[in-house]
Protein backbone atom coordinates (compact mmCIF):
# COMPACT_ATOMS: atom_id res chain seq x y z
CA UNK A 1 0.00 0.00 0.00
CA UNK A 2 3.04 2.35 0.62
CA UNK A 3 4.05 1.79 -2.58
CA UNK A 4 0.45 2.21 -4.27
CA UNK A 5 -0.01 5.14 -2.28
CA UNK A 6 3.33 6.72 -3.67
CA UNK A 7 2.53 6.10 -7.11
CA UNK A 8 -1.11 7.41 -6.98
CA UNK A 9 0.89 10.30 -5.28
CA UNK A 10 3.22 10.25 -8.28
CA UNK A 11 0.57 10.58 -11.28
CA UNK A 12 -1.61 12.93 -9.43
CA UNK A 13 1.19 15.63 -9.64
CA UNK A 14 0.35 16.35 -13.38
CA UNK A 15 -2.70 18.03 -11.98
CA UNK A 16 -2.55 19.40 -8.35
CA UNK A 17 0.54 20.67 -6.09
CA UNK A 18 -1.17 18.80 -3.39
CA UNK A 19 -0.73 15.35 -4.79
CA UNK A 20 -0.13 14.10 -1.44
CA UNK A 21 -3.40 14.82 0.01
CA UNK A 22 -5.24 13.80 -3.37
CA UNK A 23 -3.66 10.90 -3.18
CA UNK A 24 -4.90 10.14 0.36
CA UNK A 25 -8.49 11.49 -0.56
CA UNK A 26 -8.40 8.67 -3.47
CA UNK A 27 -7.37 5.61 -1.37
CA UNK A 28 -9.83 6.57 1.60
CA UNK A 29 -12.51 6.79 -0.95
CA UNK A 30 -11.33 3.19 -2.27
CA UNK A 31 -10.17 1.31 0.98
CA UNK A 32 -11.98 3.44 3.82
CA UNK A 33 -11.24 6.10 5.83
CA UNK A 34 -9.72 3.49 8.47
CA UNK A 35 -7.46 2.10 5.81
CA UNK A 36 -4.18 2.94 7.58
CA UNK A 37 -4.59 1.21 10.57
CA UNK A 38 -5.65 -2.18 8.78
CA UNK A 39 -2.23 -1.32 6.57
CA UNK A 40 -0.37 -1.13 9.66
CA UNK A 41 -2.34 -4.33 10.69
CA UNK A 42 -1.37 -5.99 7.50
CA UNK A 43 -5.57 -6.59 7.20
CA UNK A 44 -5.50 -4.82 3.87
CA UNK A 45 -4.51 -6.22 0.48
CA UNK A 46 -6.07 -4.83 -2.31
CA UNK A 47 -8.35 -6.63 -4.76
CA UNK A 48 -8.64 -6.42 -8.07
CA UNK A 49 -12.08 -4.85 -8.25
CA UNK A 50 -10.95 -1.68 -5.74
CA UNK A 51 -7.61 -1.41 -7.91
CA UNK A 52 -9.86 -1.28 -10.85
CA UNK A 53 -11.86 1.38 -9.19
CA UNK A 54 -9.03 3.17 -7.89
CA UNK A 55 -7.81 3.49 -11.45
CA UNK A 56 -11.05 4.72 -12.61
CA UNK A 57 -11.51 7.25 -10.06
CA UNK A 58 -7.28 8.33 -10.69
CA UNK A 59 -8.29 8.26 -14.68
CA UNK A 60 -11.04 11.33 -13.67
CA UNK A 61 -8.88 13.17 -11.54
CA UNK A 62 -5.98 13.45 -14.25
CA UNK A 63 -8.76 14.52 -16.84
CA UNK A 64 -9.38 17.84 -14.89
CA UNK A 65 -12.31 17.11 -12.61
CA UNK A 66 -12.81 18.22 -9.73
CA UNK A 67 -11.53 15.84 -6.63
CA UNK A 68 -14.97 16.93 -4.55
CA UNK A 69 -16.81 15.78 -7.65
CA UNK A 70 -15.42 12.03 -7.85
CA UNK A 71 -15.49 11.62 -4.35
CA UNK A 72 -18.90 12.87 -3.91
CA UNK A 73 -18.92 14.51 -0.95
CA UNK A 74 -16.95 18.04 0.85
CA UNK A 75 -16.38 18.94 4.43
CA UNK A 76 -17.42 22.22 5.32
CA UNK A 77 -17.63 23.90 8.91
CA UNK A 78 -17.54 20.45 10.15
CA UNK A 79 -20.34 19.03 7.78
CA UNK A 80 -20.19 16.12 5.63
CA UNK A 81 -21.88 17.75 2.11
CA UNK A 82 -23.04 15.91 -1.31
CA UNK A 83 -21.51 17.35 -3.66
CA UNK A 84 -21.30 16.46 -7.68
CA UNK A 85 -21.34 18.43 -11.06
CA UNK A 86 -23.78 20.98 -11.41
CA UNK A 87 -23.38 22.60 -7.90
CA UNK A 88 -20.62 24.92 -6.48
CA UNK A 89 -17.99 23.01 -4.63
CA UNK A 90 -18.34 24.35 -1.21
CA UNK A 91 -14.65 26.53 -0.11
CA UNK A 92 -13.06 27.19 3.28
CA UNK A 93 -13.16 31.35 2.42
CA UNK A 94 -16.80 30.98 2.76
CA UNK A 95 -16.89 30.25 6.56
CA UNK A 96 -15.81 33.93 6.87
CA UNK A 97 -19.28 34.48 5.15
CA UNK A 98 -20.75 32.05 8.44
CA UNK A 99 -18.51 33.44 11.38
CA UNK A 100 -20.26 37.11 10.02
CA UNK A 101 -24.10 35.68 10.22
CA UNK A 102 -23.51 34.21 13.34
CA UNK A 103 -22.12 36.65 14.73
CA UNK A 104 -25.45 39.53 13.39
CA UNK A 105 -27.82 37.15 14.71
CA UNK A 106 -25.77 36.48 18.29
CA UNK A 107 -28.42 38.06 21.13
CA UNK A 108 -31.42 37.37 18.62
CA UNK A 109 -34.33 34.71 19.88
CA UNK A 110 -35.04 32.47 17.12
CA UNK A 111 -33.89 34.40 13.79
CA UNK A 112 -35.47 34.20 10.82
CA UNK A 113 -32.48 33.96 7.95
CA UNK A 114 -32.57 33.42 4.30
CA UNK A 115 -29.75 32.03 2.32
CA UNK A 116 -29.78 32.94 -1.21
CA UNK A 117 -27.75 31.70 -4.16
CA UNK A 118 -27.47 28.57 -1.64
CA UNK A 119 -26.05 25.62 -3.92
CA UNK A 120 -24.90 22.89 -1.25
CA UNK A 121 -26.71 24.63 0.85
CA UNK A 122 -23.54 24.74 3.30
CA UNK A 123 -24.22 28.01 4.58
CA UNK A 124 -27.40 27.72 5.42
CA UNK A 125 -26.45 24.81 7.07
CA UNK A 126 -23.30 25.91 8.73
CA UNK A 127 -25.85 28.53 10.68
CA UNK A 128 -28.13 26.00 11.45
CA UNK A 129 -25.92 24.14 12.91
CA UNK A 130 -24.55 26.60 15.33
CA UNK A 131 -27.81 27.90 15.63
CA UNK A 132 -30.61 25.35 16.51
CA UNK A 133 -33.13 27.97 17.75
CA UNK A 134 -32.82 29.92 13.80
CA UNK A 135 -35.60 29.58 11.05
CA UNK A 136 -33.49 29.02 8.01
CA UNK A 137 -34.36 28.78 4.13
CA UNK A 138 -32.37 28.06 1.52
CA UNK A 139 -33.21 29.50 -1.70
CA UNK A 140 -31.54 27.90 -4.86
CA UNK A 141 -33.11 28.14 -8.92
CA UNK A 142 -31.28 25.34 -10.89
CA UNK A 143 -32.33 22.31 -10.98
CA UNK A 144 -29.27 20.35 -10.77
CA UNK A 145 -28.46 22.08 -8.09
CA UNK A 146 -31.45 22.26 -5.88
CA UNK A 147 -31.76 18.74 -6.05
CA UNK A 148 -28.69 18.54 -4.20
CA UNK A 149 -29.32 21.18 -2.19
CA UNK A 150 -32.71 19.04 -1.05
CA UNK A 151 -30.30 15.84 -0.20
CA UNK A 152 -27.74 18.15 2.42
CA UNK A 153 -31.21 19.57 3.92
CA UNK A 154 -33.27 16.84 4.74
CA UNK A 155 -33.71 16.38 8.47
CA UNK A 156 -31.51 18.93 9.05
CA UNK A 157 -34.59 21.66 9.60
CA UNK A 158 -33.59 23.98 6.87
CA UNK A 159 -36.33 24.71 4.40
CA UNK A 160 -35.58 24.67 0.36
CA UNK A 161 -36.99 27.16 -1.48
CA UNK A 162 -36.99 26.70 -5.34
CA UNK A 163 -36.57 30.34 -6.67
CA UNK A 164 -35.07 32.68 -8.94
CA UNK A 165 -33.20 35.13 -6.31
CA UNK A 166 -33.44 38.29 -8.67
CA UNK A 167 -37.33 37.95 -8.51
CA UNK A 168 -38.87 40.70 -6.80
CA UNK A 169 -42.10 38.45 -6.36
CA UNK A 170 -39.70 35.71 -4.93
CA UNK A 171 -38.31 38.46 -2.12
CA UNK A 172 -42.29 39.40 -1.68
CA UNK A 173 -43.06 35.92 -0.21
CA UNK A 174 -40.75 36.27 2.62
CA UNK A 175 -40.71 39.01 5.36
CA UNK A 176 -39.72 39.92 8.81
CA UNK A 177 -36.31 38.49 8.38
CA UNK A 178 -33.39 38.78 10.78
CA UNK A 179 -31.27 38.24 8.43
CA UNK A 180 -30.13 37.51 4.56
CA UNK A 181 -26.99 35.84 3.37
CA UNK A 182 -25.71 35.31 -0.22
CA UNK A 183 -22.60 33.89 -1.54
CA UNK A 184 -23.98 34.89 -4.97
CA UNK A 185 -21.76 34.77 -8.78
CA UNK A 186 -19.17 37.17 -8.34
CA UNK A 187 -16.18 36.62 -10.55
CA UNK A 188 -15.61 38.80 -13.71
CA UNK A 189 -15.55 38.50 -17.71
CA UNK A 190 -11.64 38.66 -17.33
CA UNK A 191 -11.95 36.05 -14.35
CA UNK A 192 -13.78 33.18 -16.49
CA UNK A 193 -11.46 33.98 -19.14
CA UNK A 194 -8.77 32.26 -16.69
CA UNK A 195 -10.32 29.82 -15.17
CA UNK A 196 -8.53 26.56 -13.78
CA UNK A 197 -9.33 23.53 -15.26
CA UNK A 198 -11.21 22.16 -12.54
CA UNK A 199 -12.97 25.33 -11.76
CA UNK A 200 -14.04 25.28 -15.44
CA UNK A 201 -16.18 22.02 -14.58
CA UNK A 202 -18.29 23.63 -11.99
CA UNK A 203 -21.43 25.63 -13.11
CA UNK A 204 -20.90 28.92 -15.08
CA UNK A 205 -24.25 30.51 -13.25
CA UNK A 206 -22.36 29.99 -10.16
CA UNK A 207 -19.62 32.05 -10.87
CA UNK A 208 -20.41 34.47 -13.57
CA UNK A 209 -21.16 37.76 -11.92
CA UNK A 210 -21.30 40.00 -14.92
CA UNK A 211 -18.65 41.93 -17.04
CA UNK A 212 -17.19 43.58 -13.34
CA UNK A 213 -18.66 40.79 -11.39
CA UNK A 214 -21.06 42.99 -9.57
CA UNK A 215 -24.39 42.14 -11.31
CA UNK A 216 -26.25 40.54 -8.24
CA UNK A 217 -24.84 43.05 -5.51
CA UNK A 218 -26.63 45.88 -7.42
CA UNK A 219 -29.54 43.72 -7.15
CA UNK A 220 -30.29 41.59 -4.52
CA UNK A 221 -29.69 44.30 -1.77
CA UNK A 222 -32.59 46.21 -3.36
CA UNK A 223 -34.91 43.58 -4.30
CA UNK A 224 -34.73 41.82 -1.25
CA UNK A 225 -34.45 44.83 1.70
CA UNK A 226 -38.50 44.92 1.93
CA UNK A 227 -38.27 41.38 3.11
CA UNK A 228 -35.90 41.88 6.33
CA UNK A 229 -37.18 43.84 8.88
CA UNK A 230 -36.13 47.13 10.80
CA UNK A 231 -32.34 46.60 11.89
CA UNK A 232 -31.85 43.20 9.85
CA UNK A 233 -28.61 42.80 8.28
CA UNK A 234 -27.65 41.14 5.00
CA UNK A 235 -24.50 39.40 4.71
CA UNK A 236 -22.99 38.64 1.47
CA UNK A 237 -19.36 36.76 0.10
CA UNK A 238 -17.17 38.68 -2.07
CA UNK A 239 -14.38 38.30 -4.31
CA UNK A 240 -11.18 40.04 -3.68
CA UNK A 241 -10.82 43.65 -3.99
CA UNK A 242 -14.82 43.68 -4.81
CA UNK A 243 -15.26 45.24 -0.86
CA UNK A 244 -15.10 49.44 -2.27
CA UNK A 245 -17.98 48.51 -4.89
CA UNK A 246 -20.09 46.40 -2.88
CA UNK A 247 -20.54 48.57 0.05
CA UNK A 248 -21.43 51.62 -2.31
CA UNK A 249 -24.25 49.27 -4.04
CA UNK A 250 -25.40 48.73 -0.27
CA UNK A 251 -25.47 52.41 0.85
CA UNK A 252 -27.45 52.81 -2.32
CA UNK A 253 -30.03 50.44 -1.74
CA UNK A 254 -30.75 51.79 1.51
CA UNK A 255 -28.56 50.16 4.14
CA UNK A 256 -25.85 51.56 6.84
CA UNK A 257 -23.62 50.35 9.16
CA UNK A 258 -21.09 48.32 6.65
CA UNK A 259 -19.01 46.08 8.04
CA UNK A 260 -16.39 43.49 7.16
CA UNK A 261 -15.20 40.28 7.40
CA UNK A 262 -11.51 38.71 6.37
CA UNK A 263 -10.56 35.46 5.57
CA UNK A 264 -7.70 33.36 7.94
CA UNK A 265 -5.19 35.74 5.10
CA UNK A 266 -6.34 38.90 6.45
CA UNK A 267 -8.13 39.50 2.99
CA UNK A 268 -11.97 40.51 2.85
CA UNK A 269 -13.88 37.96 1.96
CA UNK A 270 -17.73 38.88 3.63
CA UNK A 271 -19.51 42.82 3.12
CA UNK A 272 -22.40 42.95 5.85
CA UNK A 273 -24.72 45.78 6.60
CA UNK A 274 -28.00 47.01 8.31
CA UNK A 275 -31.74 48.15 6.65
Amino acid sequence: MVRLRAEVSRRLAAVTEDSDFEAEVLLETVFGRDYRIREISGKIKPTEEELSRLEGLLKRRLSGEPLQYIVGEWEFYGLNLKVRKGVLIPRQDTEALVEAALSLIDGVKGPRVMDLCSGTGCVALAIKSQRKDAEVWAAELYPEAFEILCENLSGSGVSAVNADVLSAEAAKKFSGLDLITANPPYLTEKDMENLQREVRAEPKTALYGGIDGLDFYRALPKIWRGSLKGGGHIAMEIGLGQESDVSELLKEAGFKSIGFKTDLTGRVRAVFAEK
